[in-house]
């Protein structure tokens, strides 16, 4: 009885301490946080025009993007997790405006002033690498920050 007692007391600590039962911290990339303006698109390999004025503000972890009246809302999921020389991962949340309710996994890198993100538009699996390849959904956006 005491071993049985012994088991189950280790048995609950231990599940309560697995990574899923954890209070997670909010991840967030603060570097990210302003006002970015598109410098280069492409989609499926293709280059692709973006109407003008089009801006991505980022928050913390939400997002607004558009035109002069911004019409697409949502959030952003950081995952601070990556190995050296893998590209940072995010994931797009729509929750107002076209995107609502789409999920796009995606990657990004900062480099100075420019914000690199390729997002997967099929909402099926993380972009590997920051390349649009034809025939994919992979939009490959270049930002400079406002």
């Amino acid at each position: 009885m005491k071993t049985l007692l012994s088991l189950l007391t280790f048995l609950l600590l231990t599940a309560c301490s697995a990574p899923e039962f954890r209070k997670q911290e909010a991840v967030f990339d603060t570097d990210l946080n302003g006002s970015w303006v598109v410098k280069r698109a492409e989609m499926g390999g293709k280059p692709l025009p973006m109407p003008p004025g089009f801006t991505l503000t980022i928050d913390y972890n939400r997002y607004t993007a558009g035109g002069t009246s911004p019409n697409d809302r949502g959030k952003l999921v950081f995952f601070g997790d990556e190995l050296a020389g893998e590209p940072r991962r995010l994931d797009v949340i729509g929750e107002d405006g076209p995107n609502k309710g789409k999920r796009y996994p995606a990657i990004y890198r900062l480099n100075g002033r420019e914000l690199e993100i390729c997002y997967d538009l099929s909402e099926k699996e993380r972009p590997r690498d920051f390349t649009s390849r034809e025939g994919t959904m992979l939009f490959r956006v270049t930002y400079s920050r406002k």
